[in-house]
């Protein structure tokens, strides 16, 4: 019975404990607030307690973060609301609720989420543009329930930051990185990568873990136009959740695959309140700006070897690896080399050692873009030895006469002979030994030439040049020789009493047997008159002093001089050589001299012979007369003269020596009038030099040949009758 009274007890306790409980009720919360946001909460308490106040916590990631004490009204609604700022709550972040609890019931909320992130999307993620150009980055901010905002947006190029950063200590320590290879500074361009590429990885990192942290929601950002402040770094403005800002790449960007970081704040009482992150991918291209021409030296021997190298520079000064041509040239512009070849590697070229010495142009070129370097090849005297036989052939193949001693060794016992070689030009010397092999050695201090077992016969040991006699008796050589030269002078009489075309002694003859009628006899007399005349009235003799010869001349008068150099291109008959008799009459009376080489005739005015530094002028004057009396010629006859003449000026060494004019010419000076005379076709062509030091009195057109700049020569203006008649003219004024 008591048991039973008990139970009910119990029974009536429970049931009056659950009657007067209250129950608390929560309105829905959103899902996501930003900073900046305002929660609006509605808690309402069923039945109102009497004396109990309704206390609500805020709780964040299970720690309390905030607490309210309200006082249910009559109707037991109580309203919270909670602005989250820097005032209300300090740095709270992550998932949160409400905790109620009134009269000792106790109730949660929903869960929600309090963030500083914003969701920020870009209109386009790809970029690709050329350095100096602009970019413009758009896109949209907003807080992660969709609410646009008004802040800043800050947009990074991390590698190009980087590569500022390693600028400026570089400036400020005043360092340059470099490395020599082969004797040239080279910049290190590996230093920035490696640091920039950590750099920017870590970067990567941080801001892959930020958009990670946003489960990936993408929302659009938008910015106002922004100013540059320095290189991979740019700011804007964000208004009402969109951006938009353009910037300029600098021209000298490098190329290459660039991340641009673009970070959004949400500007909350001048404070940053949160913010987003997105991520756009820059390509930007390589451009050339720029051929560089790496050279070992620039001024090499003949037979030495050019090594050069062709950079190709994008406006980074970075390598690019593209093809490029490589050409040589002369001075005249003839091409010796050309080759297409591959930026960066060495290319290598071997000098040939009869190169005629001057300067030569190594051009490269790729597209729009080309450079040039000058070079220098000096004179060498230089030969080569051979045995054939039992004779020792010894063969000029400098770019020079050569005129040297040389040592010839036949078993140890040594013989020295003089050799003197024209340019091309070989000689042989007969070894003789005593039937038995020897080891020869062969040397002139540049060149050299070893031989083991070589057998030699004879009588003695010895080196003797071809042309000499031998061990057979002078005087049956004497003997055989008379008796030739009695037959030759017998049989070819006439022959021998034909000169060389380039020289003369009786030009009235020559007068009669070139021209048929009356008018060109008397022509051709009163012009050999008058040459002779000047002639005499200079004191020189006229064929002696005006013949020249090409030799060595080691002492001599360095003189300024002019070359004229006549090409004969054909095979022309002896009545037509009397006609270019005719024709080179008038340069002896110019102090001219002349001398013959192959199917070339050449003309020296040197200062020696004229008095004159200046002689181009007269150099033109007497081509042209060449000109005119052979061009009469090819108008008149079937036996047409094919000629070319060209023009050059310069320096040689000279001396007058046995009545002729012997000189060894400096630099190119024969050697570019030759190439003219080859290229010309009955014209007269002139170097620029030339024509530069005649250009008052000399009018010529500029012509091309292959690269090179020449001038034909149109009118020559004679100044003196010039200015006889301007003081002809001024006399009879001041008559009148």
């Amino acid at each position: 019975m008591k048991k039973r009274t008990l139970l009910l007890v119990l029974s009536l306790v429970v049931l009056q404990v659950s009657f007067v409980s209250a129950g608390i009720f929560f309105s829905d919360v959103e899902s996501k607030y930003n900073i900046g946001d305002m929660i609006d909460l509605d808690v309402s308490v069923d039945p109102i307690q009497e004396g109990y106040l309704l206390k609500v916590d805020l709780v964040c990631d299970d720690n309390n973060v905030l607490t309210f004490n309200n006082l249910p009204e009559g109707d037991g609604e109580v309203n919270i609301k909670l602005p989250l700022n820097f005032h209300t709550l300090d740095q709270v972040s992550g998932q949160c609720y409400f905790d109620g609890d009134y009269a000792g019931d106790v109730r949660r909320s929903g869960d929600f989420e309090i963030s500083k992130r914003l969701s920020v999307r870009l209109t386009s993620d790809s970029f690709y543009i050329y350095p100096g150009e602009s970019v413009t980055i758009s896109g949209f901010a907003e807080r992660l329930n969709g609410m646009q905002i008004d802040g800043e947006v800050e947009i990074t190029i991390p590698l190009l930051k980087a590569l500022e950063v390693v600028v400026e200590e570089n400036v400020e320590e005043n360092l340059e990185v470099e490395e020599v290879v082969e004797g040239e500074v080279v910049v290190n361009e590996g230093v920035v990568n490696e640091e920039t590429q950590e750099e920017e990885e870590v970067q990567e990192e941080e801001v892959v873990e930020e958009i990670e942290e946003s489960d990936g929601e993408a929302i659009e950002e938008g910015v106002e136009e922004v100013e540059e402040v320095n290189a991979g770094t740019y700011y804007g403005k964000v208004v009402e959740g969109e951006f938009s800002v353009t910037f300029e790449l600098n021209g000298e960007t490098p190329a290459g695959d660039y991340r641009i970081d673009v970070i959004a704040y949400e500007d909350i009482s001048g404070e940053k309140a949160s913010e987003g992150v997105a991520i756009a991918n820059l390509q930007v291209f390589q451009v050339l700006k720029d051929v560089e021409i790496v050279l070992s030296n620039q001024n090499f021997n003949p037979g030495e070897r050019i090594d050069l190298r062709v950079n190709l520079l994008d406006q980074a000064k970075l390598n690019i690896d593209d093809e490029v041509s490589i050409i040589i040239m002369n001075e005249i512009g003839e091409r010796i080399y050309e080759k297409i070849v591959q930026a960066g590697e060495t290319v290598n070229y071997d000098i040939p050692t009869n190169i005629p010495s001057g300067y030569y142009d190594i051009e490269a070129n790729k597209g729009e873009f080309s450079n040039v370097q000058r070079v220098y090849v000096n004179e060498k005297a230089t030969v080569a030895f051979e045995i054939e036989e039992q004779s020792l052939v010894v063969t000029n193949i400098g770019n020079v006469v050569y005129d040297k001693d040389i040592e010839v060794e036949l078993n140890g016992k040594s013989f020295v002979k003089s050799v003197k070689l024209a340019l091309g030009e070989a000689k042989k010397l007969k070894l003789t030994g005593a039937n038995e092999e020897y080891d020869i050695l062969v040397r002139d201090g540049e060149s050299e030439l070893s031989r083991s077992g070589v057998l030699l016969t004879g009588r003695a040991v010895n080196v003797d040049s071809v042309s000499e006699l031998g061990s057979f008796p002078i005087i049956m050589w004497i003997f055989i020789i008379v008796l030739l030269a009695i037959g030759v002078l017998f049989l070819f009489r006439n022959v021998f009493k034909k000169k060389s075309y380039a020289h003369f002694k009786d030009m009235s003859k020559v007068g009669k047997d070139v021209v048929g009628d009356e008018k060109d006899k008397r022509d051709s007399k009163r012009e050999v008159k008058e040459d002779k005349k000047d002639s005499k009235d200079d004191g020189k003799n006229g064929e002696g002093m005006s013949q020249a010869e090409q030799v060595l001349v080691l002492k001599g008068h360095r003189t300024k001089s002019a070359v004229i150099a006549l090409k004969i291109k054909n095979k022309i008959s002896d009545f037509s050589k009397k006609s270019l008799q005719n024709a080179m009459s008038h340069v002896y009376g110019k102090n001219g001299a002349v001398y013959e080489h192959g199917d070339f005739i050449f003309v020296i005015f040197s200062a020696l012979m004229t008095k004159d530094n200046k002689n181009e002028v007269e150099a033109a004057r007497s081509a042209e007369k060449i000109v005119e009396i052979l061009s009469e010629h090819n108008k008149k006859f079937k036996d047409k003269i094919d000629f070319g003449i060209g023009i050059n000026s310069g320096e040689i060494i000279n001396k007058m020596e046995g009545g002729r004019l012997k000189f060894t010419a400096l630099g190119n000076v024969v050697v570019a009038a030759k190439r003219l005379a080859e290229f010309s076709d009955k014209q007269i062509l002139v170097t620029k030099e030339a024509y530069e030091k005649g250009i008052s009195e000399i009018k010529a057109e500029k012509k091309k040949i292959g690269d090179g700049e020449v001038y034909q020569i149109r009118k020559i203006i004679d100044s003196e009758k010039n200015n006889k008649f301007i003081k002809g003219f001024l006399d009879r004024m001041k008559k009148e």
